[in-house]
């Protein structure tokens, strides 16, 4: 069953009206008609069954027939990238968002090829949305506003997550053997752009004293490192943790 954005849902709502985009895919992409059944979610935990009650030119009104209040998932992980060129910082927001990361920090650094926009959080966001619809999602995660490497370590700091940074040069630890150090803390993973981190902002991560890994003895492009990483933490959490099942 289709599932739609509804940010407006709460928890005691019977009846609402959906516009805008969401209208625009439930009519003109799904071609869902009257009585067609969808489910709903406001990405803050809800997660709603509903009926297509009527169909106006600029929206439609749906009956709720049952609303679920879903517990967000374990374990917490978050993700510093940077902005990528060719959209494959979208991609990054897209796979990690379907691997259940709940937050995501943007960074730009010396070598990033692609700046920040005004409207970049906003393209980020959709992307989000889109994949929690795509995988009957509950909960949206957080896209941080874009900042530099300095300005991102405070912001992990104050969030209480736990930054790691990978480093394609020298040696370093398996993430899986960092991550046995910090059981009980949420970790941020943070991914170096095209080229990697330069000495200076190398000098920083080891400066703040982050712990440094490695995802293998091959060069991987960014998104390809983010997503490699994730999968390594999940699978270290999975295996060690039944309550992640």
């Amino acid at each position: 069953m289709p599932c739609f954005y509804t940010p407006e849902l709460k928890k005691d709502d019977r009846k609402i009206t959906i516009t805008g985009e969401e209208f625009h895919h439930i009519t003109h992409v799904f071609r869902k008609k009257i009585n067609n059944e969808i489910l709903l979610t406001n990405g803050k935990g809800l997660l709603a069954k509903a009926k297509i009650e009527n169909i106006n030119k600029k929206d439609l009104k749906v009956l709720i027939s049952e609303i679920k209040e879903e517990k967000q998932s374990t374990p917490t992980i978050a993700v510093a990238f940077p902005l990528l060129k060719n959209k494959h910082d979208s991609l990054i927001v897209e796979k990690l968002t379907e691997l259940g990361v709940k937050d995501f920090f943007p960074i730009v650094t010396k070598r990033t090829v692609r700046q920040a926009t005004k409207k970049i959080i906003e393209k980020f966001k959709k992307v989000a949305i889109s994949a929690i619809k795509q995988c009957d999602n509950a909960f949206l995660p957080k896209i941080h506003e874009v900042s530099s490497l300095k300005e991102l370590l405070e912001k992990i700091k104050s969030c209480d997550f736990q930054p790691v940074v990978a480093l394609e040069i020298g040696k370093h630890d398996l993430l899986i053997k960092i991550a046995q150090n910090y059981n009980e803390k949420p970790i941020c993973i943070i991914i170096g752009p095209e080229g990697g981190f330069n000495k200076n902002e190398i000098d920083l991560l080891l400066e703040k004293k982050v712990p440094t890994f490695t995802l293998g003895n091959h060069i991987l492009r960014a998104e390809t490192a983010a997503i490699s990483a994730v999968s390594q933490l999940l699978g270290y959490y999975l295996t060690n943790n039944s309550e992640y099942y």
